[in-house]
């Protein structure tokens, strides 16, 4: 089997509202979609979504570089020697794990679209029979905020991720707003995305916050206050979630990060490859993982949830991207609370090529000469 012709498209996803999250608000979402196509008939979909504040990518630069560097290499190789591709695309290029991404997950698609099999059997089969998610709620006042919450309960949600994204202090209030207005049967988990400062005010007020349905906080510092992070680990008694810390495994052993959680996602760690080699890290460090989102297309979603199936040692995921846009490109089954993979081989999802015509605001072909 070779690769014979590499399609990319630089999309826009059309959210159903803004995601606004600390440092910035988001009216649709940027991505690249990564087509492989192969001289069998096999054809594979992978999927990056560059955050230069997180990833330190941003859509039109990893456009250029998939185009010119990155596609005319991936021509004529045997798209199953997936080590092999991903070991010289890091000689190609440092660091842009979302573009590592893209290609990681179009050529795990290929492989179990060749085998026949879900990538979940590929990757060590089942560990869990349902996959759960929880709902996330954009940064907003706590008015607005009840309105949501009152529509999640209804349909059915039992958990709710809250994006929190100013001042210690007045969120710590609205978070207990939040936790005062529910039943203490809903999990309510916090995500800062960096955005609080003074480690010893947040444990003081955190610690203020005695509800045991409080799940945990994650990444309240900026991803490189790896001191102030250790002092909240020692010091705050709610559980501490490290996410942009954490780019890679490499980060993970070479810091010493001391954490009760870690929140792995693909586009940060370069694809399922790089997810495996934390979660497997992780395990060995008796620390539990969730598998998150960059708010992806059903295309990544599915990537991360054939990983959280078969890895024992993801505990949470968190993927609903799909949930929140008003026209995705994939089929990825959500029914509150669980997300169903279709059994199909590879990703299992099929791709609706309307959908990624409308949204698609430039794309490339690079094929063999002779193809």
């Amino acid at each position: 089997m070779k690769i014979t012709k590499v399609t990319g498209y630089q999309i826009e996803l059309p959210l159903k509202e803004p995601f606004v999250i600390n440092y910035a608000t988001y009216p649709n979402m940027p991505a690249f979609i990564l087509k492989i196509e192969t001289d069998e008939g096999i054809t594979g979909f992978g999927e990056a979504v560059p955050d230069e504040h997180v990833n330190g990518e941003h859509v039109n630069g990893l456009y250029e570089t998939m185009e010119h560097l990155i596609a005319p290499a991936l021509i004529h190789k045997n798209p199953l020697n997936i080590n092999a591709i991903l070991e010289e695309i890091d000689q190609l290029i440092i660091n842009n794990p979302s573009l590592k991404a893209a290609v990681d997950i179009a050529l795990h698609d290929i492989l179990g679209k060749k085998a026949n099999l879900p990538l979940y059997e590929l990757l060590g089969g089942k560990t869990k029979d349902k996959l759960s998610y929880a709902k996330v709620l954009s940064v907003k006042p706590f008015e607005q905020l009840k309105a949501d919450i009152d529509l999640l309960l209804s349909e059915g949600y039992k958990v709710i991720k809250v994006k929190l994204g100013g001042e210690v202090t007045s969120d710590c209030i609205k978070l207990k707003q939040i936790l005062d207005y529910v039943d203490s049967s809903i999990e309510i988990r916090v995500d800062c995305n960096q955005a609080w400062t003074s480690p010893k005010r947040i444990a003081q007020m955190v610690n203020s916050l005695k509800y045991p349905n409080l799940m945990w906080i994650e990444q309240p510092l900026k991803y490189d206050d790896l001191k102030g992070m250790d002092y909240l680990y020692d010091n705050m008694n709610v559980p501490l979630m490290f996410d942009e810390s954490i780019l890679n495994v490499k980060q993970l052993a070479q810091l010493n990060i001391r954490t009760d959680l870690i929140n792995v996602k693909l586009m940060k760690c370069g694809g399922i490859k790089g997810a495996l080699d934390i979660i497997k890290y992780a395990e060995a460090h008796h620390i539990p993982c969730q598998i998150g989102s960059m708010v992806e297309s059903s295309i990544g979603s599915a990537a991360g949830y054939h990983v959280a199936m078969s890895q024992r040692n993801v505990q949470t995921t968190e993927l609903t991207g799909p949930l929140l846009f008003k026209k995705d490109i994939g089929n990825l089954t959500y029914k509150v609370p669980y997300v169903y993979l279709s059994g199909l081989p590879g990703l299992g999802i099929e791709i609706n090529e309307q959908n990624l015509k409308d949204i698609t605001k430039r794309q490339f072909k690079v094929s063999g000469q002779n193809e």
